[in-house]
């Protein structure tokens, strides 16, 4: 159960979202945080309305004390390295800065392929309009996103067996882009199940990744919890 007096804040809606990709940080570190949801606050932070401490653009932002930031990649490389999920070698790390960047333009392209005419008005404001743009995304940008994915299994799990149980994107143990990973691949099975069913299949290593993540102890428990948060239903969010 998560402490009432976390110390860690996390503000974003109350939604799965790009809020997620934090959450797992803190579920599967097992630190305690508690969550910022509520409109008024939001708003009145990021509406410019605020005029203390550090600006930060959007949520999901994290706070501790005085210290907040923002920018949903940068806030789990900086809790990485908090939580020990960090990778060991300097090459790793700016590796693992690349994959995390990329899965963070995945989740960002399908959301605005879900808003083609208005990027910032409601998805149900534009179905039909936009219902192109949807399609192209699932018929070219999925498979063009999961076997680079897949490939970056591959490249760390060359030497390991087929029936390995701990496959991670660098090195031998967790690392926070992993939980990156999972979280996206989440988003695509359920924003886009029939496209994931039919593609899965050619990508075993993303599969078995995902599998054996969702069956980490922790994030086990969480996804089974309260704390863990629906999906929207459109926009990968």
């Amino acid at each position: 159960a998560m402490s009432s007096e976390a110390e860690w804040e996390l503000w974003y809606w109350p939604l799965a979202g790009r809020g997620e990709f934090v959450r797992l940080m803190f579920e599967e570190a097992g630190v305690a945080y508690k969550e910022v949801n509520d409109p008024q606050p939001l708003t009145d932070k990021f509406k410019g309305q605020s005029k203390v401490g550090w600006p930060v653009f959007a949520v999901p932002m994290i706070k501790k004390g005085d210290f907040e930031l923002g920018q949903t990649g940068t806030v789990c490389r900086y809790l990485g390295k908090q939580f020990g999920l960090f990778p060991a070698s300097e090459a790793d790390q700016f590796r693992a800065d690349q994959l995390c960047t990329t899965v963070m333009d995945y989740i960002a392209e399908g959301r605005l392929a879900f808003h083609g005419k208005n990027h910032y008005e409601t998805y149900y404001n534009q179905q039909e309009f936009t219902q192109p743009y949807i399609d192209y995304f699932i018929a070219n940008r999925i498979p063009k996103f999961l076997p680079h994915f897949e490939a970056t299994l591959r490249y760390n799990n060359v030497d390991k067996p087929e029936s390995a149980d701990s496959l991670y994107c660098f090195g031998n143990s967790l690392t926070y882009v992993d939980l990156c990973l999972l979280h996206v691949l989440r988003a695509t099975e359920s924003q886009f199940p029939d496209a994931w069913k039919a593609n899965i299949s050619s990508y075993p290593l993303l599969a078995r990744f995902k599998q054996q993540m969702e069956s980490r102890p922790r994030l086990k428990a969480y996804f089974a919890s309260a704390r863990c948060r629906p999906f929207e239903g459109n926009s990968m969010m």
